[in-house]
């Protein structure tokens, strides 16, 4: 089951009207547990084992660490809370990458090995939901937070399922003060509620599976027949499709937890305003980058030591982001791309900043301008590392990002077909989004004459409409799969 699919709006409702119409905090919480559960096991239900074995470690292990005041016996409880999550990442994630790279080499030196005949099916959000786990121990390890006395807030707390299969990242700290008493939903939510679902469902079907399906994938799939001009908009599109689709369902998940009082960390800040490469990364997947940052950079020492630790430091941070993100050589390079990209600014950044000319030339319109440009650019070569199909065809496709030409003679055809003149539209449609996410907030707190339950009630009835009626709905969020 995914979020906006048909399947999703048949089990949404029956959970929203049983939760509200249940009585008793612990009542509640058993039913949403367990329609978690279900929208878990809908995957595939023997994964739901994992859910439940790193739920039962991570909630006795918090209490162990907790109760013993021995730094020594912390740490070991804290360690094995890390290896379990992270060993069981790694053995349904990564253990296919291992395995054929090994087989790679071994043929490279000219020794034969099988090719892997077996496939590993990736538990629906356990990168997202082992993260949860490991940033709840530690926070109690920090003592930052206290263990949770019961496992129902816990099991909760870990299997929300709005937010289950791909995030926003959800810490202890943000979620679980919440349920000290099932919240209250207010009308503003209900609003609120609908109108991100809403537009998170207009992102993903509208613009990211159409952009995907008429331009991206025909174009990433055989970029060899068509020119150096389609490439382009190509990676274009591709940039707004990811944003859209992944944006969509953070959307989505944001507004279906409001249905049910809670509230959930926003993902995103408008990144492809960016002016830098950290820039971004301070506005995309803003729950994992910050993840990444508490829990990883600053405990390897983040820049507190010399420049050359520093940049290692930053460069480790960003393969580790690559590798998160796919079991794949395309994104380890992705991440030691941006890893390098940070240390590069960073330098530059600090170069500047004691230059007083400098300065002043950073702060004009004219510069800002010029880093978007240039910022845009990067980002975007970095996109065709993790589109690509195969190494060749995305060299192919970043040659022509930079002006290294390509014009076969297959391609004359092609890039004069109808759809492809759909892809320009991606720029003024993704503009057009930004404008409404910017003004969003201010729009939502109008209040009009129309009772708040009716606008909500018309609202929904739309987001039905929508899936039923709109094209593409079914096809799966692009971040399910990391």
């Amino acid at each position: 089951m995914i979020l906006g699919s048909k399947a999703f709006f048949v089990f949404l409702p029956v959970v929203l009207i049983g939760y509200h119409l249940l009585a008793g905090r612990t009542r509640k919480y058993a039913f949403l547990l367990v329609a978690s559960w279900v929208f878990y096991a809908f995957a595939a239900w023997y994964y739901l084992s994992v859910l439940l074995a790193l739920t039962v470690i991570d909630y006795l292990v918090a209490h162990r660490i907790e109760a013993s005041d021995d730094d020594r016996v912390r740490k070991r409880w804290l360690v094995l809370s890390v290896v379990s999550n992270l060993g069981l990442l790694a053995a349904f994630k990564y253990l296919p990458f291992a395995y054929d790279t090994g087989v790679s080499v071994a043929h490279w030196f000219g020794h034969p090995a099988a090719d892997r005949a077996w496939q590993i099916l990736l538990p629906l959000g356990i990168s997202f939901h082992t993260f949860q786990g490991i940033s709840y121990t530690v926070d109690v390890y920090r003592r930052q937070i206290r263990a949770v006395r019961s496992f129902l807030d816990y099991a909760l707390f870990v299997a929300f399922f709005p937010q289950l299969a791909a995030g926003p990242i959800v810490r202890a700290v943000e979620f679980l003060p919440q349920m000290v008493a099932p919240p209250r939903v207010t009308a503003q939510q209900i609003t609120d509620g609908t109108y991100l679902f809403l537009f998170g469902l207009f992102k993903k079907l509208f613009v990211a599976d159409q952009l995907d399906q008429l331009f991206v994938s025909p174009v990433f799939a055989n970029p060899e027949a068509f020119d150096a001009a389609t490439h382009r908009w190509a990676v274009i599109a591709w940039a707004v499709q990811i944003y859209c689709d992944f944006s969509g369902y953070t959307d989505i998940a944001i507004g279906t937890a409001k249905w049910f009082g809670f509230e959930l960390p926003p993902n995103f800040r408008l990144p492809y305003l960016a002016t830098s490469i950290a820039d971004f990364w301070r506005r995309w997947h803003l729950s994992f980058s910050t993840w990444l940052r508490d829990y990883v950079y600053f405990p390897m020492g983040g820049s507190r030591g010399s420049v050359a630790r520093t940049y290692f430091n930053l460069i480790v941070l960003f393969v580790l982001c690559g590798l998160w993100h796919g079991a794949e050589w395309r994104w380890v390079a992705y991440g030691a791309y941006n890893g390098l990209l940070m240390g590069l600014h960073r330098t530059f950044d600090r170069t500047a900043a004691a230059i007083p000319w400098a300065v002043r030339l950073r702060s004009t319109l004219g510069w800002k301008l010029f880093a978007w440009t240039a910022t845009m650019f990067i980002l975007l070569g970095g996109l065709v590392l993790i589109r690509m199909a195969d190494w060749p065809g995305g060299l192919l496709v970043l040659r022509s990002l930079v002006g290294i030409g390509h014009d076969p003679v297959a391609a004359t055809g092609a890039a004069f077909a109808p759809w492809v003149w759909g892809a320009p539209l991606a720029v003024p449609v993704l503009i057009a989004l930004g404008l409404v996410e910017h003004v969003g907030a201010a729009a939502r707190s109008v209040r009009l004459e129309v009772p708040e339950p009716v606008k909500a009630v018309a609202a929904a009835s739309c987001a039905v409409l929508v899936v039923v009626l709109g094209p593409g709905a079914g096809k799966a969020f692009i971040y399910i799969q990391f």
